[in-house]
């Protein structure tokens, strides 16, 4: 039963998932992406730690991680039921942001 629940709870939440193609180096990479997740921090309260060259994100509602690697940044994030509804938005503006700090 208790399976059960988690499943259909899991299965409620809303999963991005997103490769960004980039010309920078590991470290110019990083710096931006690092920017990326100050604001983040300031605007939305999302705290972030790295673990080697993986950004791990996190707030009420969301968790997820941000992976350099060299030429690609993979965001993966898993929302909340609160912020579910919003997927698209949540998407659309984490594309504009990496192209914003990546290119």
């Amino acid at each position: 039963m208790a399976s059960s629940i988690y499943y259909l709870c899991d299965s409620l939440m809303a999963n991005i998932h997103v490769l960004h193609p980039h010309q920078r180096t590991m470290l110019q990479a990083r710096e931006a992406v690092q920017v990326f997740s100050t604001k983040l921090e300031a605007k939305l309260g999302v705290t972030s730690v790295w673990n080697d060259d993986v950004l791990i994100l996190e707030r009420q509602g969301v968790k997820g991680t941000m992976a350099l690697t060299e030429g690609v940044v993979e965001v993966k994030l898993t929302l909340g039921l609160m912020l579910t509804p919003m997927k698209g938005q949540i998407e659309a503006e984490v594309n504009k942001q990496l192209t914003r700090c990546l290119g």
